[in-house]
């Protein structure tokens, strides 16, 4: 230090140079947590599915298979002699087993609505759904189409099932052990299975004793009355009878 200088002056020097050092300094690192990681910014949910297209049922044609109610599984003998068909003009033609009819129906996005039947008059057998099925489409609510099966909700009355093909059957088995029961309707090649919830639509193999489905690691084993459902290597379901 040059002896000229005076302590004061000394002292302002040395202030001054700090300062400018600290304007130069590199700015503190943001702040860390956990093993010394940055936080995390948080993440968007994941977009909820889209809703399915509601169905298209001008033009279509359909078989009534069974109706669920809250007391359980209500099918016709035949499908083939129940259908309906959604005509343009808002007019749908039915055949309600042994008489055919007609009503209006209307559709906005999935609701749906069907007018009074009206329909003739002969007296079908006495073990026929006919009146059965002549109630229920009026009480129609809503369509939902999925794996190929056509749902009309009626409410708390339950849904109607529908297929456009009648050889298709809908079969309830109930299963030993309080295990939800099965659902299932059964095409030429392939079976539409509901349990708990879930959803599976199978293709028919080979077996060698019944008839076997598959869709992934579900199976679904069928001979005469029962079926037993395998998923994943376990049996889930089953031996389940059928109710009718």
């Amino acid at each position: 230090m040059d002896r000229r200088t005076s302590p004061a002056r000394a002292l302002c020097t040395a202030i001054a140079t700090a300062v400018a050092i600290a304007g130069c300094a590199l700015p503190a690192p943001a702040p860390t947590t956990g093993a010394g990681l940055p936080p995390q910014q948080p993440t968007q949910p994941p977009p909820a599915p889209a809703a399915p297209p509601p169905p298209k049922l001008v033009g279509s044609s359909w078989y009534w298979l069974g109706t669920l109610t809250p007391a359980g599984l209500v099918a016709p003998a035949d499908p083939g002699a129940f259908n309906v068909e959604f005509l343009d003009g808002g007019q749908l033609a039915a055949q309600l087993d042994c008489n055919s009819g007609g009503a209006t129906w209307t559709q906005s996005g999935a609701s749906l609505t069907i007018g009074p039947v009206r329909s003739t008059r002969k007296a079908c057998p006495l073990a026929s759904e006919a009146d059965r099925f002549g109630r229920q489409l009026p009480l129609v609510r809503a369509a939902k189409l999925g794996n190929g099966l056509l749902e009309l909700s009626l409410g708390e009355a339950g849904a109607m099932v529908m297929a456009r093909d009648p050889d298709w059957r809908l079969r309830s088995f109930d299963c030993p052990n309080g295990v939800a029961p099965l659902l299932v309707a059964f095409g030429r090649d392939q079976a539409v299975l509901r349990w708990r919830g879930e959803a599976w639509q199978m293709k028919q193999q080979t077996s060698a004793s019944g008839t076997r489905y598959n869709a992934g690691n579900a199976i679904l084993f069928s001979k005469g009355n029962e079926a037993s459902l395998v998923n994943e290597g376990k049996q889930v379901a089953g031996p389940c009878v059928a109710r009718r």
